[in-house]
């Protein structure tokens, strides 16, 4: 068995040791990586327009940073302030007028609910201002540590050698090169597909008349990023949105658009930019998504792919070739 392999493995368990010991930092961290990616796809399509790399960087950075700081700023006062607004709805609905007692419960869990929400809103609010500085922290990490990784790549492909002594270290080269490339291919069909679902969502949103459009999109484009569950928290914010401004209509238009834009997304978006990228089988990502995602939390969930990405070329580029010698 190749010692490059045994190497890889090692690191590989080594990171996963850590990621379960100090998942705030070591999940930062890979996040950060996975963003530094990100805004090099990015910068790399500014070039095209021949745009200045010294520019493309810090524009990529600025314009991906801005867009999730946008809506995840929005996200919460949009969601507390809708949802209060549904409560109110639905207590202007005269449920008195149902037959038996059907009525009087709806009204007495109505009730009960609003209270929760009230406690609910008092307690997210604590929350947040108790732990703003921890969030700020890890923001400012996570910008520290992708400008750092985007600076220190260079130097440390070149000293790669000193991680894996006495080993194969063209194969190894050879590996990391294939894995980057993969993950630089899926982090580039993932912003064409964010891209699209985003602009369906926002121009839906518009056409139906739904307030915050813009914000819908950008939030769509950005939860786009997150394996099958990034849907559900635009979900959450469109759907109050549609029922507080539209009532039961509302909702229906609200299915309407996620519906639309998931099955674009699935069926032309995704065959068409990411299907010959990256060859995983969804069913095998979605098992993953959850054993990863029960096992580190939510960055064992953005961190499915790439690793199925890595377990795919250990298996190609070592097992098999190890099992066609025997």
């Amino acid at each position: 068995m190749s010692k490059s392999l045994w190497f890889i493995i090692s690191y590989l368990i080594g990171f996963l040791i850590l990621l379960k010991i100090f998942p705030t930092i070591v999940g930062s961290l890979v996040i950060a990586l996975f963003f530094t990616i990100l805004i090099d796809v990015i910068a790399s399509y500014l070039e095209k327009i021949k745009i200045s790399r010294k520019i493309t960087a810090p524009l990529a950075a600025v314009i991906f940073y801005g867009a999730i700081v946008y809506a995840f700023y929005s996200l919460i006062p949009i969601t507390i302030e809708e949802s209060t607004k549904a409560f109110e709805v639905l207590k202007g609905i005269n449920f008195n007028s149902i037959p038996g007692k059907t009525g009087e419960i709806i009204n007495t869990l109505l009730d009960t609910a609003g209270k929760y929400l009230n406690d609910l809103i008092i307690q997210l609010a604590g929350y947040l201002a108790s732990n703003i500085s921890n969030y700020i922290t890890v923001a400012l990490l996570l910008i520290v540590a992708s400008g750092y990784m985007a600076i220190a790549s260079k130097r440390l492909w070149l000293s790669i050698d000193k991680f894996f002594p006495n080993s194969e270290i063209k194969s190894t080269k050879k590996f990391l090169l294939k894995t980057y490339s993969d993950l630089r291919k899926f982090v580039s069909g993932q912003i064409i597909t964010a891209l699209f679902v985003g602009i369906i969502t926002w121009f839906m949103a518009l056409i139906l008349g739904f307030p915050y459009a813009i914000f819908l999109g950008i939030l769509a484009g950005i939860t786009d990023f997150i394996p099958y569950l990034g849907v559900f928290i635009t979900a959450f914010p469109l759907i109050l949105l549609g029922f507080t401004n539209f009532e039961l209509i509302g909702i229906i238009k609200a299915l309407t658009i996620l519906i639309t834009a998931n099955q674009i997304e699935t069926w032309i978006l995704a065959p068409r930019i990411s299907g010959g990228k990256v060859n995983l089988n969804w069913f095998l990502i979605l098992i993953s998504m959850f054993i990863f995602g029960q096992t580190f939390g939510v960055v064992g969930v953005l961190i499915t792919i790439p690793l199925l990405i890595i377990f795919k070329n250990i298996w190609g580029m070592y097992i098999i070739q190890y099992l066609k010698n025997i």
